[in-house]
């Protein structure tokens, strides 16, 4: 199954939690402070990328949401500490 991935750019503290807020009852995973993952296909990503326009300023801020198949995960590096726990080995921690 594939992944949704949502990575913003928002300076306004107040539209940004609005964000993290939604994203987090929408069922999405914190992976990095601005970047949030979700099991998904291109239903779900239309469905937030709907979500988020109502709190997102086009002249300032920047959202870009991707449908990522799941061995672009599976061939993941990180570096540091894993914030994402979808699939324990589909991560190699360095």
């Amino acid at each position: 199954m594939p992944y949704v991935l949502v990575a913003y750019d928002i300076s306004d503290d107040r539209r940004r939690t609005l964000v993290c807020d939604r994203l987090k009852a929408m069922g999405f995973t914190r992976a990095q402070k601005s970047v949030y993952i979700a099991r998904g296909g291109s239903s779900r990503a239309k469905d937030v990328a709907r979500a988020l326009h109502r709190y997102v300023d086009r002249s300032e801020d920047s959202v870009l949401v991707l449908v990522l198949p799941h061995e672009v995960l599976d061939k993941a590096m990180i570096i540091g500490v894993n914030r994402v726990k979808m699939n324990e080995r589909s991560f190699a921690i360095i």
